[in-house]
């Protein structure tokens, strides 16, 4: 064999073997992308707490069956406070809860302002799985949580302007509230109308998707009650104030807060424990109870329909939120609470002193203004209270998705697959490039080879061509390579 003749055969093995080496390349590849084989563990907690406070924890696991549907597990969780130093401060086992996941509460030590780490320690199928998270820990600092409910411009609450005025040219007053913060459509709530200091009647008349139970109520220490039942998507009531003579006063018009299918969430007090009623459209469930002190996440748990009191939570003003799921903030029921009252004042003025200091309402609530100046009654305690927490009850405090375990595994997981997608393609574009120019010197021989036998035979030479030899085959060929090289580099396939 000529050296000629083993060029040919060398350059014969690069060309059938380029799209085997190719292939295994992307084959290489593609195994390398698969996602790591760590549990999805999700661990929500708080991002600021006040030292001596609690904190409330809860995690899950996001995992597939085997029709390949995501369901959520419950592995076991220890979570530990760690501080700075990797000194644990504090520990506790979370829970089994009776909806989804584990939950349950942490106390924060006492003592200085500082940065800690939350770990989440959980234990699936015999592996260990950590989710760590920084909490701040600092006496004056404000909550983190993101408030808000997403509902559009016809189920927010709104009210119009009070038309009409009492008889000796006073300012009429006529403040209509749902008790429950919102109401959902098919279930019953409660509209609670403040008329101020004198005792008058109250007729309300249902201008677009409500059913009223009742038309005309007197108002009993300052406030009357309606049981409504919203039939559709917005609810519209006009209020009137009716005098001792049975004429109109006044008249306002309200947009009632609608939450579609949501929960109808009612606190109250038995025996100085809080007990949480709920109703919610189809069959009782159990709910997840969320606890804040203010828009503070203090306790995680969750209730049966059987048995609705709350652990004992101490003085404070409380709000309470019930939630079907782990995914369900925008829906759930919100009641607040309040036990025990401060010292040298009542439990009302209490809950006043709260609304009126949410930044957000301050100096905004006449009714709160009127509880702290004492111009409400002593009886008028229960009708005031629903009354005073019926409009912050509409938002909801967002706890989030919570953190995952795999948040900083799949991102280095990925910054190496970017690494291996580059080097890939130009190790396939670098092959593409050598068959090329194979084919190339390939052509080039096999013409020169073909003049020379056409001199022997004594043929006049062809003329020279006018571009170089091989153009069209060694072009597409190294454009094929080109092409596999850009497909290396797709995240959807690699």
């Amino acid at each position: 064999m000529t050296r000629r003749e083993q060029h040919f055969e060398r350059f014969g093995r690069v060309i059938r073997w380029s799209p085997l080496v190719v292939a295994v390349i992307l084959s290489a590849l593609w195994i390398a992308g698969a996602p790591p084989t760590v549990p999805d563990v999700r661990f929500s907690a708080p991002v600021v707490a006040r030292p001596g406070s609690t904190i409330g924890l809860r995690a899950w696991q996001l995992a597939e069956d085997s029709d390949g549907y995501t369901v959520i597990d419950s592995p076991p969780v220890e979570v530990e406070l760690r501080k700075a130093s990797g000194l644990v401060a504090a520990s506790t086992t979370l829970v089994e809860s009776k909806v989804e996941g584990r939950e349950g509460h942490l106390g924060v030590p006492g003592g200085p302002d500082e940065v800690v780490s939350l770990v989440a320690i959980a234990r699936v199928d015999g592996q260990t799985v950590t989710v760590e998270r920084t909490l701040y820990v600092q006496t004056g600092i404000e909550s983190k949580l993101r408030r808000g409910r997403s509902v559009n411009a016809f189920q927010a609450y709104e009210l119009g302007p009070i038309r009409g005025s009492r008889r000796d040219g006073a300012p009429l007053t006529l403040d209509p509230r749902i008790e429950e913060g919102a109401c959902v459509p098919g279930l019953r709530c409660w509209l609670s109308v403040w008329v101020g200091e004198r005792e008058l009647g109250v007729r309300v008349r249902p201008l677009a998707g409500v059913e009223v139970e009742k038309g005309t109520a007197p108002a009993v220490h300052q406030f009357a009650r309606f049981p409504l039942v919203v039939t559709g998507q917005e609810g519209r009531v006009s209020v009137e104030a009716i005098g001792a003579g049975g004429e109109t006063l006044g008249s306002r018009e309200v947009r009632l807060p609608l939450v579609p299918g949501g929960i109808v969430a009612r606190a109250s007090v038995r025996d100085g424990r809080a007990t949480l009623d709920w109703a919610e459209l189809g069959d009782a469930r159990p709910v997840l109870v969320d606890v804040f002190s203010g828009s503070r996440w203090t306790r995680a748990l969750s209730l049966e329909p059987g048995d609705r009191a709350l652990p004992p939570l101490g003085p404070g003003v409380w709000r309470l939120q019930a939630r079907r799921d782990l995914s369900s903030d925008n829906t759930a029921g919100v009641a607040y609470t309040v036990l025990g009252a401060a010292e040298g004042s009542s439990i009302l003025e209490r809950g006043a002193r709260a609304v009126l200091d949410d930044a957000a309402r301050a100096g905004l609530d006449p009714l709160g203004a009127a509880i702290v100046d004492g111009k409400l009654p002593s009886a008028s305690t229960e009708p005031a209270l629903r009354a005073l927490f019926a409009v912050p009850s509409f938002d909801v405090v967002s706890v989030g998705a919570g953190m995952s375990s795999r948040i900083g595994i799949d991102e280095a997981h990925e910054v190496a697959q970017a690494h291996r997608r580059w080097t890939a393609a130009a190790v396939i574009l670098l092959i593409g490039l050598v068959v090329s120019i194979a084919l190339l010197r390939v052509e080039v021989v096999a013409q020169a080879r073909a003049r020379a036998i056409l001199d022997r035979l004594g043929d006049e030479p062809a003329e020279p061509p006018r571009a170089p030899p091989g153009r069209g085959l060694w072009a597409l060929v190294l454009l094929v390579f080109a092409l596999i090289a850009v497909l290396a580099l797709s995240k959807g396939w690699f």
